[in-house]
């Protein structure tokens, strides 16, 4: 597909989810540049027995994205780490976060015989920080899974010509743990755009509000439509346009005739297509790591079928169906 600039930025926009944040958010999204920048560099060296030697490289105020990788080349063999103050955790002000961007990678997903099938869009957000679940009950309740650094991604899965929208899928957590929605059931504003619920803390992407049961129900997500509603302004397109093989997908098909038509409304958004400088840090954002060093979905089409109700509470660690081209 020939993708001009124009084009390229049209279809961005056209699709950029629109994300329900829960009414006692605490922990709220930023950009990756906002977050280096409050953030100490360190170096982790293995150690025989114990924890990993750390070597303070960079203080607060002093890291950004050029000397992460000029420190990065100096230190190939030696896992780095971004750890932002603590003070900083609650992201950036609820009054800016329209203007905290989405980060966004888009694939040609190819047939077997190397001609595109799909086009899809991953929208990537970040957080400076993962809020912890309360397990159990009192006076036994224990709080657990807080972590700096939490990237989550929203997949809008388009037809070969990128014309019509077919699904979307909701990551949460792992990228085995998301949801198709076909483009007909898809919730939408009245621009089109599709909508997803942020899980309170834990950042995971749902396909409505209420509780989401996880893990034997001991850590569930909670979703809201009374919070802030994060209408993004700022897309910034990581990279150029990628080909990746496809696994399949319960949408093709099956949902084939419920595509939706692109809308027609010009939004609000702009979209930068300049790549971001950090894109070749290998190195972890506090417990997360970058997405090019995430490796599997960041390379691949998104996963091919949702993770079931039953998968998702009572058989969480159950295998992952990689590819539906293999069944």
């Amino acid at each position: 597909m020939l993708w001009t600039d124009e084009r390229l930025q049209q279809v961005i926009a056209q699709y950029t989810p629109v994300l329900y944040l829960h009414e006692e958010e605490r922990y709220l999204p930023c950009s990756v540049d906002w977050y280096i920048k409050r953030s100490q560099l360190w170096l982790e060296e293995p150690v025989e027995h114990g924890a990993p030697r750390r070597t303070l490289l960079l203080d607060s105020g002093q890291v950004d994205a050029g000397k992460l990788l000029e420190v990065q080349q100096h230190h190939p063999h030696h896992q780095l780490r971004l750890e932002i103050e603590p003070l900083a955790r609650p992201g950036m002000p609820q009054s800016e976060l329209d203007e905290v961007p989405l980060y966004v990678v888009v694939k040609e997903v190819l047939n077997k015989e190397a001609c595109v099938e799909a086009v899809e869009i991953n929208y990537l957000t970040f957080y400076a920080f993962n809020g912890p679940y309360t397990i159990g009950v009192f006076p036994l309740a224990f709080e657990a899974g807080a972590h700096d650094g939490d990237w989550e991604h929203f997949t809008v899965r388009l037809d070969a010509n990128a014309a019509n929208m077919v699904g979307c899928y909701f990551h949460a957590h792992r990228p085995q743990d998301g949801q198709w929605l076909p483009a007909d059931a898809m919730p939408k504003t009245e621009s089109g755009q599709p909508i997803a619920y942020v899980a309170k803390g834990a950042h995971g992407l749902y396909t409505s509000p209420g509780v989401h049961r996880r893990a034997w129900c001991a850590v569930n997500d909670h979703c809201g439509d009374k919070g802030p509603v994060w209408r993004c302004k700022n897309c910034i397109l990581m990279e150029p346009v990628m080909q990746v093989p496809s696994r399949g997908t319960n949408l093709q098909g099956t949902f084939q005739s419920a595509t939706t038509p692109a809308p027609a409304k010009q939004l609000d958004v702009q979209v930068d297509l300049g790549g971001v400088d950090w894109l070749h840090f290998k190195g972890n954002f506090g417990s997360s790591a970058a997405p090019h060093a995430q490796g599997f979905w960041y390379f691949t089409a998104e996963h091919p079928v949702s993770r079931t109700w039953f998968q998702r509470v009572l058989w969480h660690c159950s295998p992952a169906t990689q590819s539906l081209l293999d069944i």
